[in-house]
């Protein structure tokens, strides 16, 4: 909620929640707002709907061409690259 400055409050519901989760990991509790605020942002941009669904309709014209790949078969050869990489989090 916007108090008219540059001041946000958090809803008195959440304080104690957000107080207890900063207590626990040793926190500052604006720090951990700010953090979820910060993420919250991030994941608007990033999962906006107009683009998701432009994702999804781009993806599914493409399997409709012929154009997908099987997935046993990507990961198969993604865990092979990563065994010829002596990556360490390879099986």
């Amino acid at each position: 909620m916007d108090t008219g400055n540059d001041t946000l409050i958090v809803p008195p519901a959440l304080q104690a929640q957000v107080k207890a989760a900063a207590a626990e990991e040793h926190r500052n509790p604006a720090d951990l707002v700010g953090e979820a605020v910060e993420r919250y942002l991030w994941e608007r941009r990033w999962f906006r709907r107009d683009d998701v669904h432009t994702k999804i309709a781009e993806g599914l014209e493409s399997l409709r061409q012929g154009k997908g790949l099987d997935g046993e078969s990507v990961m198969a050869e993604l865990i092979a690259e990563l065994d010829d990489q002596g990556h360490p989090g390879a099986t």
